[in-house]
């Protein structure tokens, strides 16, 4: 009884170009297979210029609607971080947008206040410097300050109308408290100090008040307005 030789299949050498081929094949079907997109690395992106905005009123910032960018199809979609929409506080932040294929470019997004410091109306601790003693005599001059950006700074300046040359103002360092003098003008009419509060912002923006007290028996401390 005679059985059939079967003859072994033929040997199939591959060499390097083919499976360089054949692993392409293969990453060709599974992305059609899973339905992913490929990008190029080519892709060029060019980030906007900064963007400059103001503050809401009242608020230490502003929501920013970030520009569209018009890209070629091999970047595919991108991103932005921060968001777009975003709430932005005062000052500069960097805005950093991703493409699908991994190209990046940042820009800023700054965001600045041009509302002045709200600086209550003035009051003085006495009505006014009367008696004319010629004495120094302690005058506190309060107020209040807010800012939708924060720290606000305040100043405060006296002025005299008179013209003797006499030290008549001085300021207590510790307490903010002044010194005024009681006295009269030479001839006689009242001397009268008005001061100035400014108060400043972060950002320079300012406001000032001004009130007035005399050395007199009729005349009283002038609220500001």
């Amino acid at each position: 009884m005679h059985y059939p030789i079967r003859s072994k299949p033929p040997l199939i050498k591959l060499n390097n170009n083919t499976m360089a081929l054949n692993k392409m094949a293969l990453a060709a079907a599974l992305i059609m297979l899973l339905g992913i997109t490929t990008y190029s690395q080519n892709c060029v992106i060019t980030c906007p210029e900064n963007i400059i905005v103001t503050a809401d009123p009242g608020k230490e910032g502003t929501t920013v609607k970030l520009p569209s960018l018009a890209l070629a199809a091999d970047c595919g979609n991108y991103t932005y971080a921060p968001a777009s929409g975003s709430f932005f506080r005062l000052g500069t932040h960097s805005i950093i947008i991703t493409t699908a294929s991994g190209q990046k470019c940042s820009f800023s997004v700054i965001v600045t206040d041009n509302e002045p410091p709200v600086l209550s109306p003035l009051t003085l601790s006495r009505k006014s410097l009367w008696p004319a003693s010629n004495k120094m005599k302690k005058t506190k001059v309060r107020f209040s300050t807010s800012d939708n950006g924060g720290l606000v700074t305040t100043a405060i300046d006296v002025k005299s109308n008179a013209t003797d040359g006499i030290k008549d103002w001085e300021m207590i360092e510790t307490t903010g408290e002044l010194r005024l003098r009681s006295s009269r003008l030479p001839d006689g009419s009242p001397r009268i100090y008005t001061i100035t509060v400014t108060a400043t912002d972060e950002s320079g923006n300012k406001t000032k008040r001004t009130t007035s007290i005399a050395v007199s028996e009729t005349m009283v401390a002038k609220k500001a307005p």
